[in-house]
């Protein structure tokens, strides 16, 4: 008998040109759901021209390298369809994460949700 994967809850809200996604509370990312972690976010920027995701990370409790390059690689998809991929409001551990591995020069990473640029 096959074996599904863990279904990852998103919230998504369309408006203003933009794809706001949150995470419930306690979301862990990790090798786990990471392919349909990467596979639902894509999902969400294919088809549409300058497709410009927001990803709340308040929700998410830890995330593993495996989920960073996930990151990096839809960044550079959004990236070549003209768009955008913004991060926002990491907890303090996950930021920490994104300035260790110095991620936050190569994804745009803000804080808070108020400190995106338009």
């Amino acid at each position: 008998m096959p074996v599904s994967e863990p279904v990852l809850p998103l919230h998504v809200v369309e408006a203003d040109g933009r794809t706001t996604v949150r995470f419930p509370a306690g979301t862990a990312l990790s090798e786990a759901n990471a392919e349909e972690f990467a596979s639902q976010l894509l999902g969400l920027a294919e088809g549409k021209e300058r497709p410009h995701l927001l990803i709340d990370l308040g929700g998410v409790s830890m995330l593993t390298s495996v989920i960073l390059a996930k990151f990096i690689a839809l960044n550079g998809r959004v990236r070549g369809l003209g768009g955008r991929l913004t991060l926002f409001n990491p907890n303090a551990i996950v930021h920490q994460v994104f300035k260790v591995t110095r991620l936050d020069t190569i994804l745009e990473v803000h804080p808070f949700a108020h400190t995106i640029p338009a």
